[in-house]
């Protein structure tokens, strides 16, 4: 009888939960690994200008990376209570390590989608839609051919975010969602009033495009940190009785979602231009 004719010895049941809790304890650390990894590859991909927001969030942020995460999870668990009622009692520091960065995998997904959930699927903001202000020829050449549009009727885009907000006119969203969209009425003259909104769209950081003082209108490029992502932000400066009105609009250039980015920039502006 050759040596390869002895038959291979029964595995006992204790050597098979331990090959199976090895396994498992593995495959939760590189589900858990994955998941941060999708989470982190969602905002350097926009970054990157590799895909857009609505692809990040949707399909990385909230799609791969909670489901990684709680398969990491579940088998991480799984593998730990194993590891527990059968000794001896291996691969716990790996089944630990699994359901921490699972966990913290899944609550960043989780944010990020509240923070979706949260706003509407928008990417175009403004304090008067009843004479709504347009980009300059300059700022829709800098914005490119494949950019948003840019429109004075602006309508919600075909999303999955919320279906039923196709179609619907940009400026009812903006009532009901952006309060920070309003008017801004200062008690000093246009001209006081247009340096006053230079000053601040300089100190925000802004790359000014346009400056005419005589029209009392500004634009310049608004940055979002972390993501690079960029919006047109367009000033008018009028007249308002012995004072000036200021009215702004600021348009993403990608992306239909922008996870109420352009909604918080007219706010915190409309905020500081008026201290």
């Amino acid at each position: 009888m050759t040596a390869s004719s002895h038959p291979r010895p029964r595995r006992s049941v204790r050597e098979i939960v331990w090959l199976v809790r090895r396994i498992a304890a593995s495959v939760a650390l590189l589900a858990a690994i994955l998941a941060a990894l999708a989470l982190g590859f969602a905002g350097f991909g926009v970054r990157e200008e590799m895909f857009d927001l609505d692809y990040a969030v949707g399909t990385l942020a909230t799609g791969w990376a909670p489901a990684l995460a709680l398969l990491g999870m579940g088998l991480g668990a799984a593998a730990l209570v194993a590891g527990l009622l059968v000794p001896p009692r291996a691969d716990r520091v790996v089944s630990l390590l699994a359901i921490a960065l699972g966990a913290c995998a899944h609550a960043g997904a989780t944010k990020v989608a509240a923070l979706a959930r949260s706003n509407p699927p928008i990417h175009d903001v403004a304090t008067d839609w009843a004479d709504p202000l347009m980009l300059g020829a300059a700022a829709m050449a800098a914005r490119g051919p494949d950019a948003n549009p840019v429109s004075a009727d602006a309508r919600v885009q075909p999303q999955p975010q919320d279906p039923d907000l196709t179609g619907t006119p940009v400026s009812e969203v903006n009532v009901r969602t952006c309060r920070g969209a309003t008017p801004l009425i200062l008690a000093v003259p246009p001209a006081a009033a247009f340096d006053r909104v230079r000053v601040v769209l300089a100190r925000e950081g802004m790359s000014l495009t346009t400056e005419n003082a005589a029209a009392g209108r500004l634009e310049a490029v608004a940055t979002m940190p972390w993501l690079n992502l960029k919006s047109d932000v367009v000033v008018r400066i009028r007249p308002e009785g012995p004072g000036a009105r200021i009215d702004m609009r600021s348009i993403g250039r990608t992306g239909v979602a922008d996870l109420g980015w352009n909604c918080r920039l007219i706010t915190r502006l409309r905020r500081t231009m008026a201290r």
